[in-house]
């Protein structure tokens, strides 16, 4: 017994994987906060106070080494994903293979730069005095040396989400965090160690996770469906990848850019406090982030696969889920925040002072009231970049981080004062929620609103009497199955002869996916779609079963392919047959 079920199916199926995706980058997200943090407690507690400067002078070029790994990293997952769903398994593999190179080229490229122009880079920064410039310069060297690692793990992090490997991604953040902790603990209780061995510490939690996630696609792992070559690397991939990417870059770029003009303005009220009360909710805001970046990454790279897939049921489905979820997490951390307001400003505020106290527990219950609009934006941005709306995607994403917030507090802490700063937050949101509701309304695709959010043209996609799912529940509903593909078939013009092969390819392929796949006694689902696309009748299958290439495992029969019939008959009667692995289900195209 087995099921075989059509578009109802699909959906729970994509729903299920969505939820693993989106714990699977919440733990990735919180180990990037959770790391800093405890390097600052370190350095803080036992280095002191020109320790804490130094990190806060290097800051900077950390979010520009970030930036590089965000880059490639989301261009890549957009890309790559969009060729995995339309079964471009070769120019997957050059897209992946390309990220690879171009990143630790990159990296690698800057590290050299760095260590050669070391003091440079120092009093760049800022670092002026003679003690901290060395505390400083020795922290980069040390820091410098897991750039490339971390840089890749980043971008192959992206590729095992692809994979469906979502334990190794969690393994490859915990681990991140565990190394800091206990190499940070090393160095300053073992080793008594300074800013070098600090940073160096740091490094490491860099280098043994890359390894542990670059393991997946060594060659001889016949799980993984992306195949790494030098050859594979292309120019022209390349530059695709920086352009689809782009709008990622351009976020962290203007975030360190936005951050640094609304100081500056606090700043000039010379209120002590001010500038720390709007720290704080910065701070806070890096650790319920994911409640809006996970569902919104999500978005971007299941969307990817479905527009390659051309599956618009299930692509309008996942978009919803991404919303729903974005919205109600983001909701919780506001409503979290804005109660517990006090507790907060006494975990984050560095000074005992009341009137610090007092302008901090108000930042951060007026700020929380912005988060449930991170869930529309930020959702909404992602998308742009999958459907590769580029241009405004990049324009919007410089407003997010500086072109909206910049202004809109500028205007505000002119208007109501200090207070402006906090309300500036909400102002910002509700524009860029409103800009993007008024962008989805003008696009030229779609009749209804909900059609109008997919932001394709009104011709993509295959149309709805070219598409059938098809459900069974039981043996005896294959019959039924052939019999429905036998008439899809006759009324999309194929002959009889012709109708009768794409009836018998669908009965024998549910067969097949059945005995391979369901032989470990779990329930298991399998969705069903056929399409007629131009002259072609195409069988698309996806299956949440354990991994199974049948082309390569055809290939392995040799003498015994006549004992395998139904395989047999797949294999001979069929133009093509495309597997991929993608999110963790196998995923078949078949061709007639």
């Amino acid at each position: 017994m087995y099921k075989l079920f059509g578009a109802s199916s699909d959906n729970k199926m994509l729903q299920q994987l969505f939820r693993k995706s989106e714990i699977s980058w919440a733990v990735y997200d919180l180990s990037k906060a959770v790391g800093p943090i405890i390097d600052l407690v370190f350095v803080s507690l036992f280095i002191g106070t020109a320790g804490v400067t130094v990190i806060g002078y290097v800051s900077p070029l950390i979010m520009l080494f970030e930036l590089i790994g965000t880059d490639i990293s989301s261009g890549s997952r957009n890309k790559t994903s969009s060729l995995l769903g339309a079964g471009k398994i070769d120019e997957a593999n050059s897209a992946f293979s390309t990220s690879v190179i171009t990143g630790g080229t990159v990296s690698l490229t800057i590290v050299i730069g760095t260590v050669i122009f070391c003091s440079t880079v120092t009093l760049l920064l800022g670092a002026r005095d003679p003690q901290i410039f060395a505390m400083t310069k020795s922290y980069i060297l040390g820091y410098i040396v897991g750039l490339p690692f971390f840089s890749l793990t980043r971008i192959l992090t992206t590729y095992l989400e692809i994979e469906g490997q979502y334990q190794r991604v969690n393994l490859v953040s915990i681990m991140t965090t565990v190394i800091d902790i206990g190499a940070d603990a090393f160095v300053i209780f073992v080793l008594h160690g300074g800013m070098f061995a600090i940073g160096l510490a740091t490094s490491l939690g860099y280098i043994i996770p890359f390894f542990v996630a670059a393991a997946f696609f060594l060659p001889r792992n016949k799980l993984s469906v992306l195949k790494f070559s030098f050859r594979g690397m292309s120019l022209k991939m390349c530059a695709e990848i920086m352009r689809i990417g782009a709008p990622a870059g351009i976020i962290k770029g203007s975030n360190s850019v936005g951050g640094m003009l609304i100081n500056n303005m606090l700043t000039a009220f010379k209120l002590p406090y001010l500038v720390a009360a709007y720290g704080v909710f910065s701070q806070i805001t890096v650790f319920i982030r994911s409640a809006w970046f996970s569902p919104a990454n999500n978005l971007q790279l299941f969307a990817s696969i479905l527009i390659g897939e051309e599956d618009i049921t299930s692509l309008k489905e996942i978009q919803k889920t991404s919303f729903i979820h974005a919205f109600i997490c983001s909701f919780s951390a506001a409503a979290i925040s804005f109660a517990f307001a006090a507790p907060l400003a006494r975990i984050f505020l560095k000074s005992n002072d009341p009137e610090a106290f007092t302008m901090t527990v108000e930042c951060i219950r007026i700020a929380s009231l912005s988060v449930p609009f991170h869930a529309i934006v930020y959702v909404f941005n992602q998308y742009l970049m999958a459907v590769k709306r580029l241009r405004f995607g990049s324009v919007y994403s410089f407003m997010i981080e500086c072109g909206s917030i910049v202004p809109v507090t500028l205007c505000m802490l002119w208007l109501i004062g200090y207070h402006g700063a906090w309300v500036s937050k909400v102002i910002s949101m509700f524009i860029l929620t409103m800009i993007a509701a008024g962008y989805v309304y003008m696009h030229k695709g779609g009749e209804t609103f909900r059609d109008k959010m997919l932001l394709l043209p009104s011709d993509f996609g295959i149309k709805p009497e070219d598409d059938m799912a098809l459900s069974a529940s039981s043996t005896e509903e294959i019959v039924d199955l052939s019999r429905l593909a036998v008439a899809f078939a006759s009324e999309h013009g194929a002959d009889v002869a012709r109708a009768k092969t794409f009836g018998l390819l669908t009965e024998e392929l549910a067969g097949v996916l059945t005995e391979h796949g369901f032989s470990d006694g779990k329930t298991h689902n399998i969705n069903a779609r056929l399409l007629a696309k131009g002259e072609e009748l195409i069988i698309r299958m996806r299956d949440d079963c354990k991994p199974f290439n049948m082309t390569e495992y055809y290939k392995t029969l040799a003498e015994d392919r006549e004992q395998n019939a139904g395989l047999a008959i797949i294999m001979k009667m069929s133009k093509s047959v495309q597997y991929t692995n993608t999110l963790g289900v196998n995923n078949l195209i078949v061709r007639i």
